[in-house]
């Protein structure tokens, strides 16, 4: 499937490739779906509820689901995103589309419940421990029962912030609950690409994002290292570069 984006001659200024530059300076966004954001419109195309696509950026997922039938709510903190994502939106999904201004997890609430799917991409590298730790509690409640969260993160290992992995083996060997937390990226690396990053980068591995989804009640479906297809050269470096995660809310 692709991406109502793919083939829009209007993107934003910052194109690069197959990749746009946030409006906010938090990383680039891709203008065709990943894995992940191909397997978040297949089920919401089967969804009876909304679905929410968190820190949607350009709307690249949400336009997808949107395509698939689904109901989506397309939520991110800055509003430029939010107007190119309803004015870009496939035609005839308007009445489907809802959006949600505001940080996650403290700037969002949804009816316990109230959802069928919940998808991030490259939306968790941007929360501190206790953020994804409340994130994932809030998930919970908002899923209906059998809901699924889908996500893809950063990990460590990708080439434009491998300065980084000495200090995230340290800290994973000194069994630091959140090891991947970076507070001076910008000092650890002078590749291009990180002055479109904020100086605080998360990044996460499967371990601890299974940690914290079980500790909200989470069931754990997936949650590994993997290379997506079409990773740019600037991050390619072993096969590790992103985390694919996903959880369910138990049946009962």
């Amino acid at each position: 499937m692709n991406s109502a984006a793919e083939s829009r001659k209007d993107l934003p200024s910052g194109a690069v490739g197959e990749s746009l530059v946030t409006a906010n300076r938090r990383g680039r966004t891709t203008t065709r779906l990943n894995e992940i954001n191909a397997r978040f419109a297949q089920l919401a195309g089967e969804a009876r509820l909304p679905v929410l696509d968190l820190g949607c950026a350009f709307g690249v997922a949400a336009h997808a689901a949107l395509a698939a039938g689904a109901t989506v709510i397309a939520n991110d903190i800055d509003p430029l995103h939010l107007e190119e994502t309803a004015r870009n939106a496939p035609p005839g999904t308007s009445d489907r589309l809802r959006l949600a201004p505001g940080a996650f997890p403290a700037g969002l609430d949804f009816d316990d419940g109230s959802l069928a799917l919940v998808h991030a991409s490259n939306l968790l590298n941007f929360l501190k421990g206790e953020e994804i730790d409340a994130g994932f509690a809030s998930i919970f409640r908002w899923l209906a029962p059998g809901g699924r969260f889908l996500s893809m993160s950063g990990s460590p290992y990708s080439a434009n912030i491998r300065g980084f992995i000495p200090a995230y083996e340290a800290n994973v060997a000194a069994g630091l609950d959140w090891p991947g937390e970076c507070h001076d990226l910008h000092a650890r690396s002078d590749d291009p690409t990180i002055a479109e990053l904020p100086d605080f980068l998360h990044l996460l591995d499967p371990a601890v994002l299974s940690r914290s989804a079980r500790e909200a009640g989470l069931e754990v479906e997936e949650a590994q290292f993997f290379n997506r297809a079409g990773t740019p050269d600037y991050i390619a470096l072993d096969g590790r570069e992103n985390v694919v995660f996903v959880a369910r809310k138990p049946l009962l």
